[in-house]
């Protein structure tokens, strides 16, 4: 479903496309002049088709051109968790040295081929900050490449890449809901291994836990939880962008965002003219 949509985005919005629909339209304008009746009806119903499909296309590019319009950049440190537009330098892990479809093809982050993608996540860096892109379930737009007898696309390390994705901070601090629920489960924990637990809080050794012990041990849990707490918490946010739970589109791409916007801009107008043309022909022919 996902490379259907992407390909289908691809296909509407390319010069190609345009260049092909404008043929074909010519061609059947053409051809009327020497069809019969009966042929002349089939035609009006075929180009009532395309013209129907033109408009579904100009309203599919338009509302993809107005989401990206709409959605308003930010930047990582001041980033709202949700829908958000970011833009930054994609890169690999750290330590991981090379990610490609053959050795013969230089290093990427991300590739498509007719045969396999790779959904491996990468980072993307910003002047504040960097996160975690999980490319499953992206509509990916990148220029279709060509090495050798490789024909693929790409986003290659140090691109600059436009995100629009589901923002989700992995760390987070915890309720005092949360908190108690933890001492609890350490408490238990401990008391599982009880030969251990009396050893270490059964303090006038009668083999048995009482109320004062007891006290002390959850005492004990409750330090040792906040103490993990508070290092987790020294430690860096984990930012992922993913595909949004709400069916929003995910789309990643290393053409400029403003090229983007162009790109559907004067596709969805070309896919709309398109449209009335074909109409004004099939109600002038019936």
């Amino acid at each position: 479903m996902i490379w259907f949509r992407t390909k289908l985005y691809s296909l509407i919005s390319s010069f190609v496309y345009t260049l092909i629909l404008l043929a074909s339209i010519l061609t059947i304008a053409y051809g009327f002049l020497w069809f019969e009746a009966p042929e002349r009806n089939q035609k009006i119903v075929y180009i009532a088709l395309i013209a129907a499909f033109s408009l579904l296309s100009s309203v599919l590019l338009f509302r993809r051109y107005r989401l990206i319009e709409d959605t308003s950049p930010t930047v990582l440190n001041s980033a709202a968790q949700g829908y958000v537009e970011l833009q930054g330098e994609a890169s690999l892990y750290k330590h991981e040295v090379a990610r490609s479809l053959h050795y013969e093809v230089p290093p990427m982050v991300w590739y498509r081929t007719i045969f396999r993608t790779s959904w491996s996540g990468f980072l993307l860096h910003d002047d504040e900050g960097r996160c975690t892109i999980d490319p499953r379930n992206a509509e990916v737009i990148t220029p279709l490449y060509k090495y050798n007898q490789y024909i693929y696309n790409a986003i290659y390390p140090g691109e600059t890449i436009y995100a629009l994705g589901e923002l989700e901070t992995i760390k987070k601090h915890r309720t005092e809901y949360e908190r108690k629920g933890l001492i609890l489960s350490k408490l238990g924990e401990w008391k599982r291994a009880k030969f251990r637990f009396l050893e270490y809080f059964d303090s006038n050794r009668d083999g048995v836990i009482d109320e004062g012990e007891l006290k002390f041990a959850k005492d004990a849990a409750e330090r040792e939880v906040d103490n993990d707490m508070e290092i987790a918490y020294q430690k860096p946010a984990t930012h992922v962008v993913s595909g949004p739970k709400d069916g929003r589109p995910f789309i990643l791409s290393s053409i400029h965002p403003d090229r983007l916007i162009n790109r559907y801009k004067v596709a969805a107008l070309a896919h709309f003219i398109n449209w009335l043309f074909l109409s004004s022909i099939a109600l002038l022919l019936k």
